[in-house]
């Protein structure tokens, strides 16, 4: 019978929590989760003597601290670590960062749990998993042309531009959630993320700007 393995997990939602849990269940083989709720747990446990782990899942938007400077102390403490970004929302800049820092793959908490199962495979058999809806910003790395009408200038994630789009046909966030099978804390963290890298304060400003762009579809 073959030895646990443990997995650090960087996270300080309770739900997302929860959903990694049972990702883990997918997976061969029993997964000791060591938990840390915010950054500085997690460089706690890093810094161990004894510190050992055989995963490890980070979320970027941390209560302390930006979860790339975990990444950048883990690849640090444990060169070989496979380390896998599972975030809520991201940009091209912590993107890259992460990467840079260590990361081996990036991953979108809204992806399915067995989607976010079956990449945790794949980054253990040394590939390196991205999310489908970070596509574009591969292609824009590689130097292709800008995906969509006269490209993304805003930094919105395609989960963000859906959200923003079912609101502007009249839909609650509710019924936004329920519409992408995601929760309405999700839903509320892609509104305030929206909010910011928009520079808007509401709903109808945000929807002016991103239609101006030509980035809804039709």
């Amino acid at each position: 019978m073959k030895a646990p393995r443990t997995v650090l997990i960087v996270e300080d939602d309770p739900l997302f929590q929860d959903t990694f849990a049972r990702v883990l269940q997918h997976l061969e083989g029993e997964w000791v989760i060591h938990l840390a709720r915010d950054g500085s747990s997690a460089l706690a446990a890093l810094n161990e003597k004894n510190c050992h782990f055989e995963l490890a899942l980070i979320d970027i938007g941390l209560p302390d601290m930006s979860g790339i400077d975990v990444i950048a102390a883990a690849h640090k403490r444990l060169a070989d670590l496979p380390i896998l970004v599972i975030t809520t929302f991201t940009t091209e800049e912590q993107f890259l960062l992460a990467i840079r820092a260590g990361a081996r793959g990036y991953l979108i908490k809204d992806d399915p749990e067995l989607s976010l199962a079956n990449s945790i495979e794949q980054i253990l058999r040394g590939h390196l998993p991205v999310s489908p809806a970070l596509a574009r910003y591969l292609f824009r790395l590689a130097g292709s042309p800008s995906i969509g009408q006269g490209g993304n200038k805003t930094n919105l994630s395609p989960r963000e531009l859906e959200l923003l789009q079912l609101i502007s046909k009249g839909n609650s966030y509710a019924g936004c959630a329920s519409e992408m099978n995601i929760s309405l804390s999700t839903v509320q963290t892609h509104i305030r993320n929206t909010y910011r890298k928009l520079e808007v304060t509401n709903q109808r400003q945000a929807i002016n700007k991103v239609n101006a762009s030509g980035l809804f579809t039709h």
